[in-house]
């Protein structure tokens, strides 16, 4: 058994092997022979990319099969749901097999502008704003790369056929009503001195949830599809003494 290149340990049939590895992402590997034949012409199985998360531990299974010319070794990782028989469907469907949430960012969305002017006023005024805004739950892919290598012939146009098909499991498996507006209102009260005048300024946020999809495609193949969605928006506050200006 073979991870990241490096032998880590002798299997034999029936025996399980456990084998520690730091979190991130591997490569996993068999390498058989018959006891007589060196290493160097060792049949290999394909290699199975991963991804350990801190605490995961991830099975694999695997057969040798011999053949009238020569051996093929299969591996496959454990839980994962059988290759899906061929169909002749014209779109390609997808099958979610994990999501892991990363992090959120931030996208600038714009300002706007309030103008408050008491340079007239002897004493301090107290006024109350509505800061409000509709945004969309919006969710994007960005370019998929594979976790299992082998079909890449047809990876590409696969991957493509699918998008539609990945996005309906995302918005299942995230429980999101993709597409749905949302209003966001929030009150704001702002106390200007007498005899000032003051701007206040809302920058405007959209809030989107980053992740990775773990996607099984028609080929077997299994492919890591970030994704991100919109959650939220939000806004940052300034309030700006404009009193010297002009026009306030």
């Amino acid at each position: 058994m073979w991870i990241d290149d490096v032998e880590v340990g002798l299997l034999r049939i029936g025996e399980e092997s456990v084998v520690p590895v730091p979190s991130g992402p591997h490569r996993v590997q068999l390498r058989w022979a018959p006891m007589w034949v060196s290493l160097k012409m060792a049949r290999n199985s394909e290699t199975l990319h991963i991804q350990v998360q801190p605490g995961e531990v991830i099975r694999f299974g695997s057969e040798v099969i011999p053949g009238p010319w020569a051996v093929k070794i299969l591996m496959r990782r454990l839980g994962d749901p059988p290759m899906p028989a061929p169909s002749g469907a014209r779109t390609a469907e997808a099958r979610v097999l994990e999501v892991t949430q990363l992090r959120h960012t931030e996208e600038l969305l714009g300002e706007d502008v309030r103008l408050i002017d008491n340079r007239t006023s002897p004493a301090p005024v107290t006024r109350s704003l509505k800061a409000s805004r509709e945004w969309t739950r919006t969710l994007t892919l960005g370019e998929s790369y594979a976790q299992t290598l082998g079909g890449h012939v047809g990876a590409n146009l696969l991957w493509l056929s699918a998008k539609g098909s990945i996005e309906a499991e995302l918005q299942r498996t995230l429980s999101l009503a993709i597409g749905s507006t949302h209003l966001f209102e929030e009150e704001i009260g702002v106390t200007v001195p007498e005899r000032t005048a003051v701007r206040i300024v809302l920058g405007w946020k959209r809030i989107w949830q980053c992740g990775e999809a773990r996607v099984l495609l028609p080929d077997g193949s299994v492919h890591i599809v970030p994704y991100r969605v919109v959650v939220s928006v939000t806004f940052d506050q300034k309030i700006q003494d404009v009193t010297s200006l002009p026009d306030g």
